[in-house]
């Protein structure tokens, strides 16, 4: 008989994925840092409701994390993850790109340096496997200094603004989103967003912490709806695996140009 048998099920036609290369605000976490979290855990979720909203595809959008806490545009390929993500990825996928945290805090990775060399190559060997790139201004931090919400990256935002006009590669404005959720709430407000905790009040962090780079539960959700906000109509334009880029738009449901504020 060629049925199946009890407890097996079809594997289902392999749909385009979404695969995540960054740092610690990006990336998955152990049960024991509760409750911090990347914002990557929570895309999945999030995106396949705005997918599900813009065309009735209600179907799971996987995600696939490979980003790392620490990591660099550097580090991430020396350790050998970025060979992970080229090899996650497929033709049709979305490889999103969000460094910049801990490159600043090297010279050699300077914005207009090693930093924009490297998510150069990056971009190149995504879209030799017929996947698409996407890159994302890094995350704000919440620095306040006299009421104020300070810029923190210095000049690396721009370079990825700069490195998505030159390749024209779309591009998730997640600095200038992030700075607006936190400003929004207010300085004190904010720090819901974030890992902050007296001491006393978690066995994970006995002398409490207060961390205004590590999002929450709370914040990593926050800012996934954002990156799912953004990324949902792009789905719907750039081309899955057998797909052509007119295609694509054209079974692609009529987006409104507020759908696309923040993305290029």
């Amino acid at each position: 008989m060629g049925g199946l048998s009890m407890g097996q099920v079809l594997p289902a036609a392999r749909r385009r994925r979404i695969v995540l290369a960054g740092d610690s605000t990006v990336a998955p976490y152990v049960a024991t840092a509760y409750p911090m979290s990347g914002w990557g855990a929570h895309l999945g979720a999030a995106l396949t409701a705005r997918c599900a909203l813009l065309d009735g595809d209600a179907i799971p959008l996987h995600v696939i994390d490979l980003a790392k806490n620490g990591a660099t545009t550097e580090s991430h390929r020396t350790e050998g993850l970025w060979a992970a993500v080229l090899d996650a990825a497929a033709p049709g996928d979305l490889v999103l790109l969000q460094f910049g945290h801990n490159d600043q805090k090297h010279e050699h990775l300077a914005a207009w340096d090693g930093y924009t060399e490297n998510l150069t190559r990056m971009i190149a060997e995504v879209r030799e496997l017929g996947a698409h790139p996407v890159l994302c201004t890094p995350v704000a931090r919440r620095h306040y200094e006299g009421g104020k919400l300070l810029r923190t990256h210095g000049e690396h935002p721009t370079a990825v603004l700069a490195l998505s006009e030159t390749f024209d590669v779309p591009l998730l404005e997640l600095q200038t989103r992030t700075r607006a959720l936190i400003t929004t709430l207010g300085e004190e407000p904010s720090r819901q967003l974030f890992t902050q905790l007296p001491a006393g009040t978690s066995e994970f962090y006995p002398e409490g912490i207060e961390d205004n780079t590590h999002f929450s539960i709370d914040g990593a959700i926050a800012v996934a709806e954002i990156v799912a906000e953004l990324l949902a109509p792009l789905l719907q334009q750039l081309p899955a695996a057998g797909e052509t880029a007119t295609g694509a738009a054209a079974g692609a449901a009529a987006g409104s140009p507020s759908a696309m504020a923040g993305q290029k």
